[in-house]
């Protein structure tokens, strides 16, 4: 049951949105790095937060013991805009959680410009509050912070300077990430990297598409699989939505999305508005450290990458499978090596995970062909994460065999509940594997 504004819990979750607390952050002035302002501040103080304040859009970046927890970009003028894109991926994830932002969303924007700790932590205690009234699982909030972050950081990236405050005070809300910063760093930058091989035609992720053109928008097709169906869905959509939320609805990564779109605007049957205020002024993706070689980069290397993409794109631009993928999912390293080893000399291909709540997100990337899934792992059980797996666009119709020690009707009943497809009992060998597979594998 989703609970009303009018509930003690969603109350006191309002109020806390609406009353400041003090802070003890020095301020200065300065011009910077941004990747060797962020590497100074972990190698200096460890944990805290690093704040940022430059073209009416302010940046926080939480570390603690040398872990980047959360990174966000706000202002009291995207909030609207960044609830809409939560409301977006959480739409996806659960039913009772989208209706209580829906029904809540004109009294969580309803902020105090004077309460800055409120626009910062936003997202994050929205999420924090879904998660503690179980309208969300962990594993969900940790996927949508880590996507808030990684956006943050690849904005912020593109600043060359601005108004810098250090706090040193602890993070006050439940962390969910701890994130390697140099790894982070590494995978922002190689995503801006893919962003300057788009421009000058696509800078931002901001931007919003439009067509102009019908007749060649749906006469172009730039990888020979886009069904008319999902045209005709995107042709919907390119009427003043960003990228960002396009992609979002898409259940895609955005940068895979504008990289499909490419083409498109380069025949001009799509043109790009600049992005709303305050977005417009963040120069970003547009930095003069873009090269006239990046910036003519030919438009059959873009669709060449487009074509070759790993599978983030897979809804509307599938990649070209020449053996099918099965995903195995197992606490255990020698069963995944067993299982590598007695499919090793068959067709397919291999992609072994031993922490089953990570493996969801890569999952949702990789949309294999069948899914061999042990049933009892320490962390989440088989059953639920199937039950998990199944309500993700995409993952309806895809194979699921629980791999398990367990026998019984019952166990196999309890597994059919959950939506698997089959059954595959452990010591097996390679003959026993190899059926199960071909029995299931479309």
């Amino acid at each position: 049951m989703v609970k009303t504004y009018g509930d003690s819990p969603d109350m006191n979750f309002m109020k806390s949105l609406h009353n400041p607390r003090p802070t003890n952050a020095i301020k200065s002035i300065r011009s910077f790095q941004p990747a060797v302002l962020l590497a100074s501040f972990v190698h200096t103080y460890g944990s805290g937060c690093l704040e940022v304040d430059a073209k009416s859009l302010s940046w926080w970046i939480y570390f603690k013991d040398g872990k980047l927890n959360y990174a966000s970009l706000a202002s009291e003028k995207t909030l609207i805009y960044a609830l809409k894109w939560l409301k977006l991926k959480i739409a996806t994830m659960s039913h009772d959680a989208f209706s209580w932002l829906d029904q809540n969303s004109e009294e969580l924007l309803d902020i105090n410009s004077q309460n800055i700790q409120s626009i910062q932590y936003f997202e994050y205690q929205i999420i924090c509050y879904l998660v503690d009234q179980k309208l969300l699982a962990s594993w969900q909030a940790e996927e949508l912070i880590e996507e808030l972050t990684q956006d943050a950081i690849e904005s912020f990236l593109s600043l060359t300077g601005g108004a810098v405050r250090i706090d040193r005070e602890n993070f006050e809300i439940p962390v969910f990430c701890k994130l390697d910063p140099k790894t982070t760093l590494e995978n922002c930058q190689a995503r801006l990297k893919s962003w300057k091989r788009l421009s000058p035609l696509l800078s931002s992720p901001h931007q919003r598409p439009y067509i102009v053109s019908q007749d060649t928008f749906f006469n172009t097709n730039n990888t020979g699989t886009i069904s008319p169906r999902l045209k005709n869905k995107l042709g919907t959509l390119l009427r003043g939505y960003s990228i960002r939320h396009i992609a979002a609805i898409l259940h895609q990564d955005e940068l895979e999305f504008a990289k499909f779109l490419y083409p498109y605007i380069d025949n001009k049957s799509i043109i790009l508005r600049t992005p709303e205020s305050p977005w417009d002024r963040l120069a970003g993706l547009e930095n003069e450290s873009l090269t006239k070689t990046q910036a003519e980069t030919p438009i059959r290397e873009i669709a060449k990458e487009v074509s070759t993409s790993i599978p983030q794109v897979s809804a509307f631009n599938k990649k070209q499978k020449t053996r099918p993928v099965i995903a195995c999912v197992d606490d255990s390293p020698n069963t995944l090596d067993q299982i590598e080893r007695f499919l090793g000399q068959e067709n397919y291909s291999i992609f072994k995970f031993l922490e089953p709540i990570k493996a969801t997100f890569q999952l949702k990337r990789l949309k294999p062909d069948m899914i061999l899934l042990d049933l009892t792992m320490p962390t989440i059980s088989g059953y639920e994460l199937c039950r998990m797996l199944r309500r993700l666009p995409g993952f309806e119709e895809i194979p699921v065999v629980m791999v398990t020690g367990k026998k019984g009707i019952i166990n196999k009943t309890r597994a059919k509940l959950v939506g698997a497809t089959d059954y595959l009992e452990k010591p097996f060998n390679r003959a026993s594997l190899l059926d199960v597979i071909s029995r299931n594998l479309p």
